[in-house]
């Protein structure tokens, strides 16, 4: 009975001590996170006429802030799915392999993700440039420069994102992937499995969950990438891009917040989709 008391009485104490070690973190969060967001969607609200949506109708009805959405997204749908795919070799060999050097490739490797937008920006420009080195070389070559203003297109613009991304989307799967046992793959491989048989039947149903966080992972920071698009998109924009325009332009406090809302909104919804399945996973397993 005594022992009894005892537990009840330590467990109030134990809830309250969990909330007080969880306090600091619930105040940096409502200071620095849910206070701004407070502040932006407030001004999202205000127009000329008042509160009301027309932020938001200007976002969805103007062609030029539709297509900037629209290519965020397309955008990071694009290098979310190549880093994702990429990364699953350097990831499983950091994870399982031993080699001299692992330490300093994997520095050297990871290395990208130090840079800031800015500089693969410039990066990009020196290499797929309109006299970038790519196309120099080409053109002595072949005769033609293939490659000339490509940083400025399109393709350019993935390649670069997928600098920084592969060595994020590496270091996410690769901390999934050290999990994995690797007798599971040695005894399908006693049993007559091939290379694809293994990949196909063992290790994907086993590691699809990390696959599906490392692309919400990609997706959301691709989402929000700023410095690349900043020197490299001149035919197209992207949303981000447009966030900045209205700060440092038009002055569209309104248009601007309800952008920024837009992308959290957006960022928020892809993570919160991977939580769902995630939680369908172990409901199910």
């Amino acid at each position: 009975m005594e022992k009894a008391r005892d537990e009840q009485f330590r467990e109030p104490h134990a809830t309250v001590r969990k909330m007080a070690l969880c306090l600091p973190l619930v105040i940096v969060l409502a200071l620095f996170l849910l206070y701004p967001l407070c502040l932006l969607f407030s001004r999202s609200l205000r127009s000329a006429s008042g509160f009301d949506l027309d932020n938001y109708l200007l976002l969805f009805t103007e062609p030029t802030y539709r297509r900037a959405l629209f290519h965020s997204i397309i955008l990071s749908a694009l290098v979310a799915s190549v880093s994702t795919l990429v990364c699953l070799a350097p990831a499983w060999v950091f994870a399982n392999e031993t080699f001299p050097g692992k330490r300093l490739v994997r520095a050297i490797f990871t290395l990208p993700m130090s840079f800031s937008g800015i500089i693969v920006g410039f990066l990009a420009v020196i290499m797929l440039g309109r006299i970038g080195a790519v196309p120099q070389l080409l053109e002595r070559l072949t005769g033609t420069d293939y490659t000339a203003g490509w940083a400025y297109r399109l393709g350019g613009l993935v390649l670069a994102y997928l600098y920084f991304e592969i060595p994020r989307a590496t270091l996410t799967l690769e901390a999934a992937l050290r999990k994995f046992d690797p007798q599971l793959s040695v005894a399908a491989r006693s049993l007559g499995a091939g290379v694809w048989q293994r990949l196909r039947l063992l290790i994907l149903p086993l590691i699809w969950r990390p696959l599906v966080s490392t692309f919400a992972v990609t997706f959301t920071v691709s989402l929000g990438s700023f410095g690349v698009a900043l020197i490299l998109s001149k035919r197209f924009s992207v949303l981000p891009l447009e966030i900045f325009q209205q700060v440092i332009g038009y002055g569209n406090r309104g248009l601007m917040a309800a952008m920024s809302i837009a992308l959290v909104l957006l960022a928020f919804l892809i993570n919160y989709s991977v939580r769902l399945i995630g939680a369908g996973e172990r409901a199910t397993a």
